[in-house]
């Protein structure tokens, strides 16, 4: 009799110290700062957080009736389902993008590990927004790799993606060369309107410049008044043609203070084996050239 007693207090006691442990998790689920979802392995929702529902602008009643994919723009719903199936416990760390109800998108990063409730598995997801520490990592990148004034690319990100693609040339053979130019007496101008006005120049030419060359081009501030552009998978006589026509936008444009500027070009091709030094020195002695021979031109100089 004592026994089953004994038994039955247990039993008691369990029970109320299991009803404390899901009220104290139901309270640390809650209160998470962090949105926390729970889904099924056909990627419906099993419980979710006010804070998941808020970071999503969603109620929590809206939040329990979609699928994962619904607001999940980086993986496909294939992606997701196979997730789901591999996830076991640990789980992984990454980062992904979800869709707001009102149409934005947002970072964030999500930790996830599966667990096994009722004899089915269900996968634990805390997800935290990232947005602003991403936007800000952009910003930080921005400022590392682009020129403050014209918004082009800046010499240190040049000097890397010369490397790249002298590399490509050694092992593929893909052509590469580059263009450099220089303004024509920007002295002058700087003393005739300012430097206010110089500077405007130096914008609104970036502006122009990047609009008439391809994507895959690289247009960077060289410093000062000059610039430089690498043209991947270009030959001399392409690079030139390139050249030419930008020299004939430059000459066309008319600047905000309503004047003229001219520039001149020095063009030259990439010969595989060679150093930086080297080519970076023959596209300065072209340019150096068109200088000489009376400027707002093109030349050109091959190895």
């Amino acid at each position: 009799m004592g026994t089953e007693v004994g038994s039955q207090l247990s039993e008691s006691l369990i029970d109320e110290l299991r009803k404390e442990r899901a009220s104290l998790w139901r309270i640390l689920f809650e209160q998470s700062r962090d949105g926390i979802v729970v889904l099924k392995v056909d990627g419906s929702v099993f419980e979710a957080n006010q804070e998941f529902a808020r970071m999503l602008g969603y109620s929590i009643e809206e939040i329990r009736q979609m699928r994962v994919w619904e607001w999940d723009v980086h993986f496909s719903k294939t992606q997701i389902l196979e997730k789901l199936a591999k996830i076991g416990d640990p789980g992984e760390q990454l980062e992904t993008r979800k869709s707001r109800k009102d149409g934005s998108v947002i970072d964030v990063e999500l930790s996830n590990s599966a667990t096994v409730f009722e004899g089915k598995k269900l996968i634990f997801c805390i997800c935290r927004d990232i947005t602003q520490r991403k936007l800000l990592e952009a910003e930080i990148f921005r400022y590392a790799t682009t020129d403050n004034l014209t918004g082009l690319f800046n010499r240190r990100s040049f000097d890397q993606r010369l490397t790249e693609e002298m590399d490509l040339t050694m092992r593929y053979g893909s052509p590469m060369a580059l263009v450099m130019y220089d303004f024509d007496g920007f002295k002058d101008i700087n003393d005739a309107h300012g430097h206010v006005q110089g500077d405007k120049v130096l914008e609104q030419s970036a502006r122009l410049v990047r609009d008439n060359v391809r994507s895959t081009d690289m247009v960077v501030r060289w410093g000062g008044e000059e610039f430089m552009i690498l043209v991947p998978q270009a030959r001399l006589v392409t690079a030139k043609v390139l050249a030419e026509k930008l020299r004939q936008v430059l000459e066309e444009y008319v600047f905000s203070a309503r004047f003229h500027v001219t520039a001149s070009f020095g063009v030259t091709e990439y010969v595989p084996g060679e150093s930086k030094d080297t080519l970076l020195k023959r596209v300065d002695d072209a340019l150096y050239r068109a200088k000489a021979r009376g400027r707002n031109r093109v030349e050109v100089l091959s190895s």
